[in-house]
This record gives C-alpha cells, structure tokens and sequence, in this order.
C-alpha cells in the first residue's frame, strides 16, 4: 500500500505536532563509517550545510525516528561499545553499575560512573535534497 502525495500533504501538521509532542514527552523525562549514516561535512571552521527533508514514519510505526543509547568507553579489560539494553526498555547491566558507582559516595567512583554513562542519539529516515560536499 502505498500513500498518495496529497494524503501526506493533507498528514503534515497532525504529524508534525505527532512528532513535536513525542520530542517533548521525551525530553521531559551517526556512527562513523556506516554509510546508512549520513552526516554533513565540516569546513576547518566546524560548519556544514546540506538541504535535507525528513520522511514520514514507515508503514506499521508511530514515529518517524527512533532513540537510542549506547555504551563506549575503555575499561581494564579493553573497549566496550554496546547499544544499551535501556533504548529496548530493558534492564541494563552497565546503567545499574554505573547507578552503584554513583551512589557509593566516593568521588573515583562517582568519575568513573561519568565517563562510563550512556549516550542518547536520534536517528530519522531522510532525504538528501542538496549537499554541496557530497553531489
């Protein structure tokens, strides 16, 4: 099935007020090297300019992006780089460590709790309408 043009336009606000409450409900409480990833590319001065247009959620999904966190950081034993088991609303083992360590009432272990925190990223469908970097 696919959607017309004309029911997308017609869509447009009640999805992006969709998409605005869902951004705040949020907030209330790109990987290198994969090129399923885009990401502008920077001058020495640290800007990029690209056009690009965000698509509608996928047939079957509310939102049209996801939100996701990850581990990375280097421990005794070598690097961890994980996703974290809290972006699938489970339990996650180095979230409750981390929550140990800060608790414990020591700074050394209140500083490794913050190096080891998770990180949240959002990730959208989109389309690339003009990248100069990139044509």
């Amino acid at each position: 099935m696919t959607t017309s043009f004309s029911a997308l336009k017609k869509a447009r606000t009640s999805s992006f007020d969709k998409l605005n409450s869902q951004l705040q409900k949020m907030n209330s409480t790109g990987n290198k090297g994969d090129d399923r990833f885009w990401k502008p590319e920077v001058d020495k001065a640290g800007n990029g300019y690209a056009v690009i247009r965000f698509l509608p959620a996928p047939q079957g999904e509310d939102m049209p992006f996801v939100r996701m966190w990850d581990h990375g950081f280097q421990g005794p034993g070598g690097w961890y780089i994980e996703n974290s088991l809290t972006t699938l609303g489970s339990d996650d083992p180095v979230s409750e460590h981390n929550s140990k360590l800060s608790n414990s009432g020591h700074d050394e272990d209140k500083e490794i709790a913050r190096t080891q925190k998770r990180r949240m990223k959002y990730i959208a469908n989109i389309y690339v309408v003009k990248d100069a970097a990139n044509p």
